[in-house]
């Protein structure tokens, strides 16, 4: 965002940060300059995480071979929310072809519900109003029964990740999504097994190595770590060097000294002196 620059960032075992590194991708050779650096200062890397970027992935695992990777749970989800997407949009536009065709007035009425409601129903179960849930179960009563089974698969992927406190038993749960899928016979769907059986390790890593779960799915959001989204050139009204220097420093005060920026605004203070650390 607001650069096509890619922001790397070193923290410790406590969660600090210790470097930040502005490369011009997160492409293998960009990566490996950083990488190369930090393990000529003594430094092991045990854990890495990024989006699904193979060249990224390849060399971490040329200069730290050890390192355990850790696919951001944002991207993830985001795979996984693009084909449940695809398939009730296919199901819709083939209810309402099927519709006009037979001039049945019920499966059209049933396709301009499906329209309306397309983001509810896509919706994490936790994330429904009252109302909303009401709206999906009459909704399901008028359907011939794919949106009660897509809801279902929906609830069931949640599960996976939001349930499960080890590998076993997340794959004993993968499995039984996918005879919950087959059912459907959407090929968007299919994509969803595939993207598992292909990024599995990648994508669950967490349950597997101790410490990666401090963050639960060490996701981005989830860890604070895409506040330094913010270190981004032109993002955020960050638009120089000195600028982005000054903003890490007050992001270290706020988040390791417990520095409350709100007393400076009710007090009245028109500065804020930043501390070298």
């Amino acid at each position: 965002m607001g650069t096509n620059n890619c922001v790397m960032v070193l923290k410790d075992e406590s969660d600090r940060i210790l470097i930040t590194y502005e490369a011009a991708s997160e492409n293998a050779d960009d990566a490996l300059a950083f990488l190369q650096n930090i393990k000529n200062c003594g430094m092991t890397v045990t854990s890495a995480f990024s989006d699904y970027s193979d060249s990224y992935v390849k060399a971490i695992r040329e200069v730290f071979p050890d390192a355990k990777f850790q696919a951001d749970h944002f991207h993830t989800a985001k795979n996984i929310w693009k084909h449940l997407k695809k398939s009730l949009l296919e199901y819709r536009r083939n209810l309402k072809a099927e519709g006009e065709k037979n001039k049945d007035e019920d499966m059209l009425e049933i396709a301009s519900e499906l329209w309306k409601m397309r983001w509810v129903l896509l919706k994490k179960p936790s994330n429904l109003t009252e109302n909303e849930r009401e709206k999906i179960e009459a909704l399901e009563k008028i359907d011939s029964g794919f949106i009660s089974t897509f809801r279902s698969i929906i609830d069931q992927i949640v599960n996976i990740f939001d349930h499960s406190n080890t590998d076993t038993q997340a794959k004993i749960k993968l499995k039984n999504l996918k005879n919950q899928i087959e059912k459907l016979e959407s090929s968007y769907l299919g994509k969803i097994t595939k993207f598992f059986s292909d990024h599995w390790d990648a994508a669950m890593q967490y349950l597997k190595k101790k410490g990666l779960a401090k963050y639960r799915r060490s996701s981005n959001s989830e860890s604070g770590m895409r506040l330094l989204r913010r270190l981004e050139k032109n993002h955020d009204g960050i638009r120089s060097v000195e600028t982005r220097k000054h903003y890490i420093k007050i992001y270290q005060a706020i988040k390791y000294l417990s520095a409350d920026v709100t007393e400076f605004i009710n007090s009245g203070t028109e500065k804020i002196y930043i501390m070298d650390m």
